[in-house]
């Protein structure tokens, strides 16, 4: 009898391994999903992280700008003021942004400066760092880390080219390239200030920028300083028209009221696509240059390469000025005043303050809406625009181009129907910032995201 020697079935011993397989894999899946859903927090967060330090570090930006340091450059006694409000505008801002659906708080948002450098008050800068230790974890949990951290900075600058000469390579000034440069064409001649003579511009007159250098003849705030200066601005066209042919006469004086005059001549503006409020329908360019943004980037001190301009010429078939001219109707249509009021107010002292004091008027377009309501404060305005200013070798002719060695940034306080002393069509205005490039300004133009002179930049994220 042979007997049959049987051996168990292996797979006996193999019941469940499947299952076991499965559940493994399933983690494993698991844990790659929770991993995924980490990175994909953190790449997501960043982004978002970064949008809000670059929109902080901007903010805080403007505000240095608007503390006024760019126009009193050499007086670091301002500085610390300045960065206090730059901290508080980029932690102002954050405040309004979230990261993964968490609003950023003011403890998230940290800035510092460049104070130490010689140049701080022509070209600060600024870095904002913001931090978020706060998001949701997934796989981290496994090494009992429920919540991760993301972390960004961005780096914003602003550019006043006055007296960048004493620390540019060649000793030359850096030029600006601002837009929307309304048509009024002024010379290097400050009508009020009576310290550092020695111009051209008639006995008793300053300059507002040294026409070499574009350093600023008088910083800081008035009376020493042109900053919160205000006068009236006529154009130099001869009476009564038509037309602005051989205009000649004063620079600088005084109005029949007794206000310190500047004369102005209305510029040519290069041909362009104007930005205009609908309600602006001015019937000469010169009219719809003032009511609207004319985008043509025009340069100063240099040699500009088209579309940019560093020369302007004498825009010979407008007359500016009467009752209803171009100058009154498009100065009133630009700063939404009607029958002498509904337009924004600027607290100007003196001495004039910063941060601006904008006091929202009845005819501003976003007045009693529910972002602005009359009598707010805000620290723009339609009425603050940029003025060019020539170097006052010759006189602009429709073919005499001028050189633009600078640019005044002023507050148009208010145009003027004619009658008390007032000519129809003067306006007054409100010296905010000086920007000078003088003549011999060279190499690589800063140019800025909006209008402003003085621009205003991201440099590093």
């Amino acid at each position: 009898m042979i007997r049959r020697h049987t051996t168990p079935h292996r797979r006996k011993n193999e019941r469940g391994v499947t299952m076991l397989l499965v559940v493994i894999a399933m983690l494993s899946m698991l844990a790659m999903v929770a991993l995924a859903i980490d990175v994909i927090t953190l790449y997501s967060a960043h982004s978002e992280t970064q949008r809000v330090a670059d929109a902080a570090a901007l903010a805080a930006a403007k505000a240095l700008v608007d503390s006024g340091i760019t126009s009193d450059p050499t007086n670091n006694l301002n500085y610390p003021a300045a960065q206090t409000l730059a901290t508080q505008a980029a932690k102002d801002v954050g405040s309004q942004l979230a990261i993964a659906g968490r609003p950023v708080q003011a403890a998230d948002v940290t800035a510092s400066y460049s104070a130490g450098t010689p140049n701080f008050g022509m070209n600060p800068q600024v870095t904002v760092t913001v931090q978020n230790a706060y998001l949701p974890a997934f796989f981290s949990r496994i090494w009992s880390h429920s919540t991760l951290t993301v972390q960004a900075s961005a780096t914003a600058e602003a550019f006043n080219p006055s007296n960048s000469a004493t620390i540019a390579t060649g000793g030359a000034a850096v030029p600006v390239i601002p837009r929307c440069v309304k048509p009024f064409l002024i010379p290097n001649c400050d009508p009020v200030n009576p310290n550092n003579l020695g111009s051209n511009c008639g006995a008793g007159f300053a300059t507002f920028f040294n026409v070499g250098t574009g350093a600023i003849t008088n910083p800081g705030v008035a009376p020493t300083g042109a900053i919160g200066e205000g006068f009236e601005l006529i154009s130099n066209c001869p009476s009564p028209g038509p037309g602005c042919n051989a205009p000649a006469g004063p620079t600088t004086g005084v109005n029949g009221a007794g206000v310190p005059t500047l004369y102005y001549y209305p510029a040519q503006m290069p041909a362009a696509t104007n930005a205009c409020p609908q309600s602006c329908v001015g019937g000469t360019n010169f009219e719809q240059d003032i009511e609207c943004c004319n985008p043509t980037p025009v340069s100063c001190g240099t040699t500009a390469t088209a579309p940019i301009v560093d020369t302007l010429t004498l825009d010979t078939t407008v007359y500016p000025e009467g009752g209803g001219g171009p100058a009154q109707s498009g100065v009133e249509c630009l700063i939404h005043q009607s029958g002498g009021s509904g337009m924004d107010s600027l607290n100007a002292g003196p001495p004039l303050t910063y941060p601006l004091q904008i006091q929202v008027g009845n005819g501003n377009p976003l007045a009693g809406t529910p972002t602005l309501s009359a009598n707010d404060y805000v620290t723009t305005s339609d009425s603050l625009v940029t003025i060019p200013v020539y170097d006052g070798a010759s006189t602009p002719g429709s073919a005499t181009p001028v050189n633009i060695i600078g640019f005044l940034q002023v507050f148009i306080d208010r145009a003027f129907p004619g009658g008390g002393g007032w000519k129809a069509g003067e306006f007054h205005v409100t010296v905010v910032n000086v920007i000078g490039c003088g003549n011999a300004a060279t190499g690589t133009a800063v140019a800025g995201a909006g209008a402003s002179p003085i621009p205003i930049r991201l440099i590093h994220q």
